[in-house]
This record gives C-alpha cells, structure tokens and sequence, in this order.
C-alpha cells in the first residue's frame, strides 16, 4: 500500500509555476499606448468642441437657434461666413477656458434667461488680418461699392459708424440708415438700387434695403413677437 502511494507520488508531474507579469518591464509602453490614446481623444473633443454640431448636440435647448442660423439660414451673415470660418464657431467666438467652463455650468444649473444678450463686436474685430482688412475706418472694397449712393452707410458723415449697428450675424441684417432715409431719398438718383426691396416703415412711410435685410421698425416687430 505504502509503495503505490510512493508510485502514484512519483508518477504527478510537478505543476507549472505560474509567471507573473512583468509590469515593470511593460511599464513604459503602456504608459506610451495610454498618453497617445489621451492625446488623440483630447484633440478629437477639442477640434469637435468648436463646432457647431457639438453646440447644438451638447446645447440644444439653449444654442438651437443659433445653430439653425449658422447652418441652414441662408440670409444671415452667420451662414453666410462658414467658409471663411472653417465651419468652426471659435473661428468669431473667441472664448477662454474660464468662459467656456461657465458656459458649461450655466447650462448644466439651467441659470440663464433667454433670449441671450447679443455679442457686441469692434469695428477692429471685423477689419482684422484675414477679414474684412483695410484702410481707414472701412475696407476699400465695402466703400466702393457703395459711394455712388445718395447717401453712402459706410461714409462718416455721422461721425465713425459701427459695423454691428447694421450687419447682425445670428439675426436679419437691419438697414439702420433707413431710419431716416425713406424711398424718396433715391429719388433723382437712378431709383432703388437694383436688389433692394421696399419695406414698411411705419408711421406710413416706406424705406429701401438691401434684400432679405429689415428696416429697423420691421426688425423691432418681428423680435418683439
């Protein structure tokens, strides 16, 4: 009895010792796999972050009309720089991290009123290098184009004009010069400008603007609906 106990033991082959992993020796190039993973995902979200799908998937409730005019509008300036964007919302809306980290936390508490104050802008944010550059206080072209008028908007007859006072981006664009220049204006000098349209502004009085712009009391009315 005692010697088949003595074959049987001898007979067992003697277990494998398990080898454990090296995590030392495999340290570094998981370190290096997880900071290329990291920069990849971080560079996607930040690339995807300024664009306008990412404000209208994270912001919908509050970025939607933004987003509508930005991609879909095609008579708003919004729309109408996408190319020169790069279809990019921080290519105008330059913010900060502190800003963007408040935006997210505004929209996370649901403390924020609507509709948005409006952005204000510098005539030296539109005259900037790679946008509407050039001398003076107005691009040449923009001047050309209009000083043949009865009355030129981008002259400073009424002292220095600001670009924001007419050319809204989110918004219809409002032919402010209106307010006192109606339809009889261009009369004796050649009549509407071809492409403009006449509009209501109120009181009886009509008014010319470029088209698919407001006059400032159209404008007013349609905000206040």
């Amino acid at each position: 009895m005692a010697d088949e106990i003595k074959e049987s033991t001898e007979g067992t082959p003697e277990a494998t010792p398990k080898k454990k992993f090296d995590w030392k020796g495999k340290r570094l190039p998981i370190i290096i796999a997880a900071v290329v993973v990291v920069t990849v995902i971080g560079v996607a979200g930040w690339a995807w972050h300024a664009t306008p799908e990412c404000c209208d998937v994270i912001c919908h409730s509050t970025m939607g009309k933004y987003y509508q005019t930005y991609t879909q509008d095609t008579t708003t300036l919004a729309y109408k720089h996408r190319a020169a964007t790069n279809n990019q919302c921080l290519g105008c809306h330059e913010a900060t991290l502190p800003q963007m980290v408040h935006e997210v936390q505004i929209q996370l508490s649901g403390d924020y009123t609507q509709p948005f104050d409006k952005v204000t802008f510098s005539n030296d944010f539109c005259l900037q290098s790679g946008c509407h550059l050039g001398a003076g206080v107005m691009p040449g072209a923009t001047e050309s184009s209009t000083k043949d008028f009865s009355f030129d908007p981008h002259s400073d007859y009424h002292g220095v004009q600001q670009c924001n006072s007419c050319h809204l981006m989110h918004d219809q664009s409002v032919f402010t010069c209106a307010s006192c220049h109606q339809v009889g204006a261009w009369e004796g000098e050649g009549g509407v400008p071809e492409g403009w349209v006449v509009q209501d502004l109120g009181n009886g009085k009509t008014g010319a603007v470029p088209e698919g712009w407001a006059t400032p009391f159209t404008f007013e009315a349609s905000s206040s609906k």
